[in-house]
């Protein structure tokens, strides 16, 4: 497994010395190796490459996400404040002019995403006058587009979840959902994705329910998922879809056998096990790989 993982890298990075763009070898930079650096000068180096205003466009919204990302990684004190708002400025900058190019999926997720963000710079009151936009544009990903993109329900599942209900349109419960479906839409071949599966446990250690608490709120809300048509609203109740007999992948037994708790302690031992057999590992996993080991320690003491 691991010659041939190192066969199809060489031929990527070889492929970038004859094509102006090579999004493989960008996407490797990011999601693999989290060398965002490297990601970030290639892609500025092929910008000046470009072909046509359609391969202009694949690299700006990537370097939103990249600029994005490596954004995420300032300190956040008050003395950086400014960077922090002016990355994700420029995040944001980078993905309207995606868009105003050639309009995609990918351009208005990550357009979204610095919009949250910068709303989070400027404090409680600014990230909630962001987040109804920020929902628009992520909701015209997965439905006009129809995406059915993994790092949107995300984005959804963390909004959600994150934003207050009454004053605002945060929903526990639906956050819970729109993780579910990022997790069972994810790439599961080129991503070990453990950020994804520490946000669903997360979430599920927060919330708490019983296992026959369970049973009878699955079923209501696959009532609920099968009326709706709209993804995102859909999606709402996608926990439910199969009621109390749903099973997930990580799980042996169904949905109405096992407490919110015990769901976690699977998803989190289902993460490590499958990390442990991805065949290369990267030092830039190790702090994820902590916070999955010290959740599962707390919730098993």
């Amino acid at each position: 497994m691991k010659k041939l993982l190192a066969i199809v890298m060489m031929l990527i990075i070889a492929s970038t010395l004859f094509a102006a763009f090579n999004p493989a070898y960008s996407d490797y930079q990011f999601y693999n190796v989290h060398d965002y650096q490297t990601d970030k000068a290639y892609l500025e180096k092929s910008l000046n490459k470009a072909a046509d205003n359609s391969e202009k466009a694949e690299i700006l919204w990537r370097l939103s996400r990249n600029v994005l990302t490596l954004t995420d990684d300032i300190e956040k004190t008050s003395e950086n404040k400014q960077a922090r708002l002016d990355g994700y400025e420029k995040a944001q900058e980078l993905a309207q002019q995606s868009v105003d190019l050639v309009e995609s999926y990918n351009a208005y997720h990550w357009l979204a995403s610095a919009i949250g963000r910068i709303g989070q710079v400027n404090g409680p009151l600014n990230s909630l006058s962001k987040a109804k936009p920020m929902r628009a544009l992520v909701e015209k990903v997965q439905n006009d587009f129809n995406a059915d993109y993994t790092d949107s329900w995300y984005v959804l599942g963390i909004l959600y979840n994150q934003l207050p209900g009454g004053i605002s349109f945060g929903d526990k419960d639906f956050a819970i959902s729109y993780m579910r479906r990022c997790v069972d839409t994810q790439d599961n071949v080129n991503r070990n994705n453990l950020t994804n599966y520490l946000e669903l446990a997360q979430q599920l250690v927060d919330r708490d329910w019983s296992a026959s608490k369970r049973a009878k709120e699955f079923d209501k809300m696959q009532k609920k998922y099968n009326a709706e048509t709209v993804p995102t609203e859909k999606m709402k109740y996608y926990e439910g879809k199969d009621g109390k007999n749903g099973k997930p992948f990580y799980s042996t037994v169904t949905q109405d056998k096992i407490s919110d708790k015990q769901e976690a302690v699977m998803i989190l031992k289902y993460a490590l096990a499958f990390y442990e057999k991805t065949p290369v590992k990267f030092d830039s996993d190790a702090s994820k790989l902590d916070e999955i080991n010290k959740l599962l320690a707390a919730i098993t003491k």
